[in-house]
């Protein structure tokens, strides 16, 4: 049986709720019950906050959208292998163990890398981006159908339905897509900014 944050939270206020009935259906309360009582409710208090926690690192992921698109891999072969190889490795690893569908990389008005459903228009940086490496926040469109500024996206990927802005520097960022809305976890959010951290320092290495 698989649990969930909201299934160990259902188990916990179940147990605590059969926990206070039974200790007040007793007419002989001892120290021993007393204690018993105490390590229960303790006990199914702390089932209620693994599932809150839970909860946290869920995604509550809509349908998966019917891109359009073609699965490529394009790069700057002018780059340095060691910023190639690195570019290669990461965006693999984010379109195999995140819900992402598409990632760019752009830096210094060039994209750089585009991986994954990608459209053949030239994908040019919005209000959104400039915003995100002006600040450097990253910025996460959970549902881009609200989104006013959805249009930046559009030679991005089409009707993506999720989207990630991960700053690297004032210069570069991270464009990632999901296949649905609020795909992305709190995890993969960190684990995806400290990777843009390294990126940054690769380029600086490499003076790109």
């Amino acid at each position: 049986m698989e649990f969930n944050g909201k299934s160990l939270i259902l188990i916990g206020a179940i147990l605590f709720i059969f926990q206070i009935a039974n200790f007040i259906s007793i007419e002989i309360i001892t120290p021993e019950l007393e204690r018993a009582q105490v390590l229960a409710a303790i006990g199914s208090l702390i089932i209620i906050l693994i599932g809150f926690l839970f909860k946290q690192f869920e995604p509550l992921a809509g349908e998966k959208a019917d891109l359009k698109g073609e699965n490529k891999f394009f790069f700057d072969r002018n780059m340095p292998d060691e910023v190639i190889h690195e570019l290669a490795w990461g965006s693999e690893a984010i379109l195999t163990s995140t819900a992402a569908a598409t990632i760019l990389i752009h830096n210094d008005g060039t994209n750089i890398l585009r991986r994954g459903i990608t459209s053949s228009n030239e994908f040019k940086p919005g209000e959104t981006c400039l915003r995100s490496i002006k600040d450097m926040k990253l910025i996460s469109l959970a549902n881009t159908k609200f989104y006013p500024g959805r249009d930046e996206f559009f030679n991005f990927c089409a009707d993506i339905p999720s989207i990630l802005v991960v700053p690297i520097n004032n210069k570069a960022f991270i464009l990632i897509g999901g296949w649905s809305t609020k795909c992305f976890t709190k995890s993969d959010e960190k684990w995806i900014y400290n990777w843009s951290k390294k990126i940054n320092n690769i380029l600086s290495k490499n003076k790109i």
